[in-house]
């Protein structure tokens, strides 16, 4: 098949764009809308989500958050292993 005629061509640089804010803009529009209106503005572009969710009091990880104690796996692994 073949190609579009004007599609082909060499693009030239546009030097009257701003490009930081095109960077910027582009990356707002990216990102998605919070529906909770608490967080969305309580947030704070500057910061880390970790940092964020900390300073909120939600966990980034439930797994850090609330860990799974040692000897309780120990002790439901051995409960299992016991002669039939």
């Amino acid at each position: 098949m073949p190609k579009a005629k004007g599609k082909s061509r060499r693009h030239k640089y546009s030097y009257n764009l701003n490009r930081k804010r095109l960077y910027r803009s582009a990356r707002r529009r990216a990102a998605p809308r919070i529906a909770c209106s608490h967080i969305r503005h309580a947030w704070d572009p500057h910061k880390s989500v970790a940092q964020n969710l900390a300073e909120m009091g939600l966990a980034e990880d439930p797994n850090k958050a609330i860990p799974i104690p040692k000897k309780l796996l120990v002790r439901k692994g051995l409960a299992g292993t016991g002669p039939l």
